[in-house]
């Protein structure tokens, strides 16, 4: 080497050296930084990893530490441990914004011993954490496994059961996790609006007409009580004034008023003119309600008497037709017959019963989409009328498959057993239950006030809520007769028939629907949100199997190669003669 080339040398190796240290630098200084802050930049079409505005402000709404217990864990098929991975991917984005909230997964069929693990599922049961079978290829054949698709969040002294799978039924396994991710982050961000909350709304379960009775409602009322303050609410026993002793329509209205939402469940008797005032008046001053109305009397219990009997309208002596009408809703007195329907248990098999319309939710609206099956009983058509100011939604629609009863009519069990003439079920799709928003006019607007001791009626709404369905008994839970490690008539969960094991939808359908109605933070647009999950191809990818392999095992060391020679040949060409 020449003395020339000598300092050329230690000049190259000097800036050579001072790009290293500048590197290295910058990684240290990016490091330090990502202690403190958190980034992320989200390239996707869909905005999957983005949360929303909502999700956020909940988040940074724990003050203190949040545990959250998820039971998703142990040797799952492929689908579970995608939602494994998804929740735990979701999870840590919370608690990147926000370290107070943490998470941990326990598989609780792990302990070897029978009977612990038998005292856990019943823990988790008590709990709210519904179980799943599924079977798990092993070595000596195919085993039989539960598991708990949930998990339970701690905040403070609050407790919450997450179901982080949606149940969706006759829904393909994949598309059922498919759905249960793409609802995940709704799922979790409910669970911290439950537990962070400062302010429970308020329900009334109406009474004083005949409605379903506390044990027949009694699933309902426990899942609105983790959220909500719910109360029984006789619209016809008035509060006494104190110094006339006589009723007091002023503080019943202002009582009726004082509720967040109002729940109607199969109403029986008639309802007066000072009953509908009230109700109207409530609606007016932009309440929210659900209205789970009977137009035809129609009872399964009267089929244990006879072989048939007879369906008749009883909508307008319960008198509650014409308002609802005004609204933007009728209710018809046309039974429901759908081919797609639920089963009766005949005690021999489960037979298909007509009268029983399964709705499978095809909507975008955030009530029911990704909602499973919800069924009905007796339920009538429903119309939408021309209202101005009041959007209407149907949320719930039969098949294409249906069939309109007139009544008065028989229903009998011949019904049950007889192959249905399709040629008779081509009627097309009916409404059995219609959201109504916006200026509802008041049935009172032109008519004279029951009593002329209160305020004229206020003429319209702003911006009320009203969700009407055309089966009273959507609400009703069943009550046990055939378990017998639970106590007889002891209430079963909302939407599930015994009889036949099903799970349907009704009891989310409900829950939903409160949280559209009431829910100021704008969380439920989440549920709303679409989001792509693109997935393997996997007939193309059993196919490919061998190529992919050999690619994912070769691909890097080539690349490393062609690296190292690149970054040879460029030193070569910098530092040559």
């Amino acid at each position: 080497m020449t003395r020339s080339s000598k300092p050329k040398l230690v000049s190259a190796r000097r800036k050579d050296l001072l790009q290293w240290t500048g590197i290295a630098a910058l990684v240290v200084t990016a490091v330090a930084v990502s202690q403190f802050s958190f980034f992320r930049l989200d390239l996707t079409e869909d905005q999957r990893f983005s949360l929303n505005e909502s999700t956020e402000a909940l988040i940074d709404q724990v003050e203190d530490p949040l545990l959250i217990t998820l039971y998703l864990d142990g040797d799952f098929p492929t689908g579970f441990q995608r939602l494994k991975e998804e929740t735990r991917r979701m999870l840590d984005t919370f608690r990147a914004l926000n370290g107070n909230i943490q998470y941990v997964f326990i598989n609780p069929s792990e302990n070897p011993d029978p009977q612990a693990r038998r005292d856990t599922y019943q823990q988790l049961r008590n709990a709210g954490l519904n179980a799943i079978q599924i079977e798990v290829q092993e070595a000596d054949g195919v085993k039989q496994q539960q598991i708990f698709p949930g998990a339970i969040a701690t905040y403070r002294d609050r407790e919450w059961s997450i179901a982080l799978l949606l149940e969706q039924f006759a829904t393909a396994p994949e598309a059922q996790i498919n759905a249960s991710i793409q609802n995940l982050e709704y799922t979790l961000a409910s669970a911290l609006k439950g537990l962070t909350a400062s302010h429970r709304p308020s329900i009334a379960i109406l009474d004083g007409h005949g409605e379903l009775s506390p044990v027949e409602t009694a699933s309902l009322e426990a899942s609105l009580a983790k959220g909500y303050d719910v109360e029984r609410f006789n619209l016809r026993e008035f509060p006494v004034d104190s110094l006339s002793g006589q009723p007091d329509l002023t503080l019943q209205v202002r009582r009726l008023n004082s509720f967040d939402l109002i729940l109607l469940a199969k109403p029986r008797a008639s309802f007066s003119d000072l009953d509908r005032w009230l109700l109207d008046q409530y609606l007016m001053n932009n309440g929210r309600a659900i209205f789970m109305v009977d137009a035809v009397y129609a009872e399964m219990d009267s089929l244990s008497y006879a072989s048939e009997f007879l369906a008749y309208p009883i909508l307008e002596a319960i008198g509650l037709g014409d308002q609802l009408f005004s609204y933007g809703a009728r209710i018809n007195t046309s039974l429901i017959q759908d081919l797609v329907c639920a089963g009766v248990n005949d005690r021999r098999s489960v037979r298909p019963w007509v009268y029983f319309p399964l709705f499978l939710p095809q909507t975008e609206h955030p009530i029911a989409k990704n909602l499973n099956a919800v069924r009905m009983e007796f339920a009538t058509t429903m119309d939408t009328v021309r209202v101005p100011g009041v959007r209407k939604t149907p949320l719930l629609v039969t098949s294409p498959y249906t069939r309109r009863q007139a009544t008065p009519g028989s229903v009998s069990l011949a019904t049950l057993y007889n192959e249905p003439d399709q040629t008779r079920y081509q009627e097309g799709p009916a409404a059995a239950a219609i959201l109504l928003e916006g200026a509802l006019p008041s049935f009172y607007a032109n008519r004279i006030s029951p009593k002329t001791s209160v305020a004229a009626p206020k003429a319209a709404a702003t911006d009320a809520k009203l969700l009407v369905i055309s089966d009273g008994d959507f609400m009703k839970n069943q009550r046990n007769v055939v378990r017998s490690d639970i106590p007889r008539g002891a209430p079963l969960p909302l939407g599930f028939d015994q009889f036949t094991g099903q799970q349907f939808g009704n009891a989310d359908f409900l829950l939903n629907a409160l949280d559209y109605m009431l829910d100021g933070s704008g969380l439920i647009a989440v549920r709303g949100r679409e989001v792509t999950l693109r997935l393997l191809d996997s007939p193309r990818a059993d196919e490919n199997r061998g190529a992919w392999q050999g690619g994912n095992a070769l691909g890097p060391i080539l690349l490393t190669l062609l690296l190292g020679a690149g970054y040879r040949w460029l030193r070569k060409c910098t530092f040559a003669k």
